[in-house]
This record gives structure tokens, C-alpha cells and sequence, in this order.
């Protein structure tokens, strides 16, 4: 791993020079520029970089150096990481409920986004990835423009090695979060396998105290840029790229399979196309008699969690178009508010705004209205924090105590 060095303004063109292009680390930044990181430390925008590499030499050297790029990295902050549990026997199934099993939690329609089920636990709880399908369009039209189509697009959490489990099984309900604090402004918090998140430093000690009120306490673990996975390459000829799992490059969006050029893989082809035919076929055989085995066991598995979750329901005729049309009807009631979540984040930079304000509790009401208990030294603060919020969202400020030293109060944010 190299040493990191601030970003750098300007362009350092690499005219007359002989060494060959390489990228430490291709990324997105959250206002949308696709930025390059040299092994130097350098980081510069791709649009600029490419228009510095004059030439048919430059061009080519740009041109390998791209296709050694694996992974590019996007904002945490701008991928939505969930855990739910949906029901179902095959994936067709429980993919279609997947979006209405998240639905009361999403401040957008299920159709403007782009969702990718990352894994799915055997209690059938699905980690998924939520990204706006505009967001994705932007991402991989820069990929396309610049030669990077065959790039994975992974959220930068995932930059941080997960947990070791063994470290947590004294004590099975502590849970464990990998942070790594990127600058002053920002950490990259890994929570889990398939989860994480990015926020300020402010916003994670927050975050933090509300986690602990509500699940119990939480080890920290602080990471170094040591640790940190960079490009995703294992480099280690015929195995998988790691990141593949969390990759949310899926339906639409999916990468076009890279060409390396290297056709003399094709002497070998007669023999790897029959050895694969044989271990498919001899893999079906034993599938197809594992999965007759379990079938009668999975329906009624699957009859049994129908039942447990809609009740009410006397007669099983189609599970999938039943199960949807329950998840429809518990959903209608929540379908036009808008998520504690999403709240969250669109208050969190106004907090920003105002450091003397304190954030000592928060609730969220079924009827769409997420509550701050609010502290301040002066009354002042808690109204101009008020006034810059109502701007965009339709906020309540109520002073119960004022002091010379100190003004409480509640700042009611509506979600609708």
C-alpha cells in the first residue's frame, strides 16, 4: 500500500516522460468527478489526466493502464447498505418482493432505483445496496466515456477488511465496527460483511450514542491506510476479484466482460470444454437429486413462513402474488413518508452547520415525525438552526428550557 498525500489542484502533464501510466486507485468523489490516484499520491480528474496524454505512445500507455483497473470506488455516502428479511423459496421470488419488503424505508419510488441484493443469510434476511438509477446512469456513462466499462463500481466502505468474527465470540451480542478516518471530515465505518457506512465525525459520535441506547454497546476498532484494499486485483492468476460480491454493477448497469486479447487460451479449448461439460453435468445430477430431496421440505418451510407473517390469509393459492399483494397493503400506509433514514441524512448537514448544538435524544413517530432533543448555550443557536432547516424541510422548534448558560428544546422534523 503507498502513502496517501492530499488531493492536488492542477495538472502535472507526464509529457517526454518514459515511465509507463499506472493507477493506485481510480474513484468517485461525492460532487460526481471520477478522480485517479498515481502511485505517487497524485490525484487528478480522469477528463484531465486523458487530454494530458499526447501522443500515440501516451495514449497507448493510458490505454493498458485502464485495463489493469479492476474496481472504482463510489461515495458510501450515496449507496443506501440495508438488511431485511424477505421471504421466498427461489431468488426470482424473492427478488420481486425485494423492493416492496424495503419500501416504508425509501424516501423515493421503488422504480427510480437500482437495487442489488449482496447476500441472502439462511434466516432470509437479504443485504442489499440501494442507489438511485439516475446516480448509476452518470457513473458508468464517465466509465464508458474514459475506457473503465469493464470496471466494478463498489462503495469505498467495503475498502476496510471486515471484523474478525473469532475476536467477537466471548460475547455474542457485542457488536463489532471497523473504522477508518479518512480526514477531519469524514470515516468509513465497516459494520458488518455486507454493511457499512460513511458519515462526519460529528454525525458518527451521534450515531454511536443512538446505536448504544437502542442495541447495546459497540467495539471500535480503528483501521490504518495499511489495511486498506485498494484496486481489488488479487493477482493471482484464475481467482475471483474479491470485490465481485459487492459489486453494484447488476441488470442495466452490468460491466461488459474485459478482452485481454490472449487467444492462445484457444489451444487448450477442446479439453477445458469437455472437462466443463462433464463436471456441469455430473453437478446437475447430484443438484437435481439434492434439490428433490429438499423441495417438500422448502414449501412447507415456505407455506410456514407465509403463514406467520400474513395470518389473516385461510388458503394458499399463489404464495408469490399473495405475499406481494400483503406486502402492497402493509406498505400503502407509509408509501408517501419518508424514512427516519432519509431524514437523517438530509438533516445531518444542517447539524454540520451549527457545532454548538448538541444532540442528546432522537425519536421517530409512526405518523412520519422524527424529533431531536436539542442543547445549545443560547436560544439563538436552536433558532437559526430551525430557520436554516425549514428551508428545505418542514421543521418544528419548541424551547422548553432557557438558562444563561443553557437553552433546551425539541426541533420536530416531518416527513412528509
Amino acid at each position: 500500500m503507498s502513502q496517501k498525500h492530499p488531493e492536488k489542484q492542477g495538472l502535472q502533464a507526464m509529457e517526454g516522460s518514459e515511465m509507463p501510466v499506472a493507477f493506485q486507485q481510480v474513484r468517485f468523489d461525492l460532487s460526481g468527478r471520477l478522480l485517479l490516484e498515481t502511485p505517487d499520491g497524485e490525484v487528478q480528474e480522469a477528463a484531465l489526466f486523458i487530454q494530458a496524454q499526447e501522443g500515440r505512445e501516451g495514449k497507448e500507455s493510458l490505454k493498458k493502464a485502464f485495463a489493469d483497473v479492476s474496481v472504482v470506488w463510489v461515495p458510501t455516502e450515496q449507496v443506501s447498505l440495508m438488511q431485511r428479511f424477505v421471504p421466498g423459496k427461489r431468488r426470482a421470488d424473492w427478488m420481486a418482493a425485494l423492493p416492496y419488503a424495503l419500501e416504508e424505508s425509501l424516501s423515493e419510488p421503488v422504480e427510480s432505483l437500482h437495487f442489488v441484493a449482496l447476500d441472502r443469510n439462511p434466516e432470509d434476511e437479504v443485504s442489499v445496496a440501494v442507489i438511485t438509477k439516475e446516480r448509476m446512469r452518470l457513473w458508468v456513462e464517465q466509465l464508458q466515456q474514459v475506457g473503465l466499462d469493464h470496471a466494478l463500481l463498489v462503495a469505498d466502505c467495503f475498502r476496510i477488511p471486515p471484523v474478525d468474527a473469532s475476536a467477537t465470540e466471548e460475547n455474542q451480542n457485542e457488536q463489532a465496527w471497523s473504522v477508518y478516518q479518512q480526514n477531519n471530515q469524514r470515516l468509513l465505518v465497516r459494520s458488518g460483511e455486507f454493511q457499512g457506512f460513511a458519515a462526519s465525525q460529528c454525525w458518527f459520535d451521534q450515531l454511536k450514542q443512538l446505536h448504544v441506547q437502542q442495541h447495546g454497546e459497540v467495539r471500535i476498532e480503528s483501521v490504518d491506510e495499511t489495511v486498506l484494499i485498494e484496486d481489488c486485483a488479487t493477482g493471482i492468476k484464475g481467482q475471483r476479484n474479491p470485490c465481485r460480491a459487492f459489486n453494484l454493477r447488476s441488470g442495466e448497469f452490468q460491466a461488459k466482460a474485459q478482452s485481454n486479447g490472449n487467444w492462445k487460451i484457444w489451444q487448450w479449448s477442446g479439453i477445458l470444454v469437455v472437462a466443463l461439460i462433464f463436471i456441469y453435468l455430473l453437478s446437475l445430477y447430484l443438484q437435481t437429486q439434492q434439490h428433490r430431496e429438499q423441495a417438500s421440505v422448502y414449501q412447507a418451510q415456505t407455506e410456514k413462513l407465509f403463514k406467520q407473517r400474513f395470518p389473516e390469509v385461510k388458503r394458499i393459492i399463489n404464495i408469490r402474488t399473495q405475499a406481494k399483494t400483503g406486502f402492497e397493503q402493509g406498505a400503502a400506509g407509509a408509501a408517501a413518508m419518508v424514512g427516519p433514514s432519509r431524514l437523517i441524512n438530509r438533516i445531518e448537514p444542517v447539524f454540520a452547520q451549527f457545532s454548538k448544538v448538541k444532540v442528546v435524544g432522537m425519536d421517530w413517530k409512526s405518523s412520519g415525525r422524527l424529533s431531536f432533543d436539542v442543547q445549545s448555550p443560547q436560544v439563538s443557536e436552536l433558532q437559526a438552526l430551525a430557520q436554516t432547516a425549514g428551508k428545505d424541510l418542514k421543521v418544528e422548534l419548541k424551547v422548553k428550557n432557557v438558562s444563561q448558560t443553557l437553552a433546551e428544546g425539541v426541533l420536530y422534523v416531518d416527513a412528509n
